[in-house]
């Protein structure tokens, strides 16, 4: 136990590499480093390990088969379900981060002042402990692992400052539970925004619009794991690192003919389901290349159906369609075509920025202005900035859903084990120095 806290603390040594989140992300790179034995410290602003999931709404859980979603040496047991709740995967993460021997600090901040010093490529990092006690960490490296999104978009519509009810962003949404009996409008369509409108509709809220903004691709969770996670990612399948192999080895471009080839089939699966969103006045995105390339491209844009389509098909949901949000008024919102929905609460379901806003908002505008854009796909079939050389040398992002997360912390923790044997020069700096 001693010699635990003493490795945790890193009173006797600086960490190799210091990783920033400890979402899934973050504890499976670190994972892959501490096997590898790369000290390395996570640093985590929440109080507990898997509190970006224990932290929010009740009824949320995965929407991709849990076999696609292993962790790294320490897969789920044979009883896992299939779709996973979030307080179940607050507790993995809690659990792995134990199991595994991960280093991890939470309540930890990071200060203003992040350096980097050129001459011996370390970094001089700021941070205040949960306990107040404030240290400077010197890394050699620095993973951004704070998921592919960065800081949540917030609209400013005129008049907001005068509602007299709650405005918040999707990420702050705790539960309907509050609002029973409200008016509720939720500004946006996918993943969250449908999650959250069939969250409060379940739990009594008197009325629930949502906004839609543009039109969305909504595919059922059980074409999804029909024609995206098997026959690969499933019960009685390979093994899930045998499966990565042969699914990320194939290139982007031959995976976007695939993903154009399910299309047809999800659409004849799905038929019913999108019949009855556009009887609604749901506006559907027909998307040829479908939803994993909407995923690499833009990050969203769609909604897997875990049961708000049927909501919205039966009209328990309403959905306002066609007119963007002129003005917030004292007592809801009203449109460009003039129109006026009154709220008690509104969530704005607006999506996230990318990385580098995070990036900029943790290590300063200086060291973000040397970091390429990140995610999206490039020239070169792959994603932008993800999992291998930012544009700035000691510095890696870390990203992306638990399939990819799993996969590719191997080949980022195999680049930083490089750099450091001085297999693979560190990126940014010249031979001489």
């Amino acid at each position: 136990m001693q010699r635990r806290a003493a490795q945790r603390e890193f009173l006797e040594e600086e960490p190799v590499v210091l990783v920033v989140g400890a979402g899934h992300s973050g504890l499976m790179i670190a994972a892959r480093l501490t096997v590898s034995g790369i000290p390395c410290l996570v640093v985590e602003k929440s109080e507990r390990v898997g509190d970006s999931w224990r932290q929010r709404y009740s009824s949320l859980c995965t929407h991709v088969s849990s076999y696609a979603d292993h962790f790294p040496y320490l897969p789920y047991p044979p009883n896992w379900p299939v779709f996973a709740p979030k307080d179940k995967l607050a507790d993995w993460f809690e659990y792995y981060a134990g199991a595994m021997e991960l280093n991890v600090w939470t309540g930890c901040t990071i200060l203003p002042g992040t350096a980097y010093d050129q001459s011996d490529c370390t970094w001089s990092i700021p941070v205040v402990k949960g306990d107040g006690e404030k240290r400077v960490l010197r890394p050699k490296h620095i993973v951004q692992a704070t998921g592919h999104s960065g800081e949540p978009k917030i609209p400013a519509f005129p008049g907001m400052d005068t509602f007299k009810g709650v405005v918040m962003h999707s990420s702050k949404f705790d539960d309907g539970a509050s609002w029973a009996g409200k008016r509720a409008v939720v500004i946006g369509c996918c993943n969250s925004g449908h999650d959250i409108a069939q969250n409060l509709y379940e739990n009594g809220a008197a009325k629930v619009t949502m906004v839609q903004r543009s039109a969305t691709l909504v595919y059922s969770a059980t074409a999804v794991d029909e024609y995206y996670t098997k026959p690969l990612y499933v019960e009685g399948g390979p093994h899930h690192e045998d499966a990565d192999i042969i699914s990320l080895g194939t290139p982007m471009p031959l995976m976007e003919k695939i993903w154009e080839g399910n299309v047809p089939y999800i659409n004849k699966m799905d038929a019913g389901l999108h019949e009855g969103l556009a009887q609604a006045g749901f506006s559907l995105n027909d998307n040829p290349k479908g939803m994993y390339y909407l995923y690499y491209t833009r990050g969203g844009g769609y909604y897997i159906d875990v049961g708000c389509s049927q909501l919205i098909s039966d009209k328990k949901i309403n959905i306002k369609q066609g007119a963007g949000v002129s003005r917030f008024l004292p007592d809801g919102i009203e449109f460009q075509d003039g129109t006026r929905l009154t709220a008690d609460i509104v969530i704005l379901a607006t999506g996230w920025d990318t990385m580098n806003t995070t990036c900029e908002k943790i290590f300063g505008p200086e060291i973000a202005s040397k970091m390429g854009e990140v995610w999206g796909i490039d020239q070169g079939g792959e994603l932008k900035g993800m999992w291998r050389s930012s544009g700035h040398p000691g510095f890696w992002h870390m990203g992306g859903s638990f399939l990819l997360a799993r996969a590719y912390s191997r080949y980022l923790a195999l680049q930083i084990m490089a750099t450091e044997d001085d297999i693979m020069p560190r990126v940014g700096v010249s031979p001489s120095s």
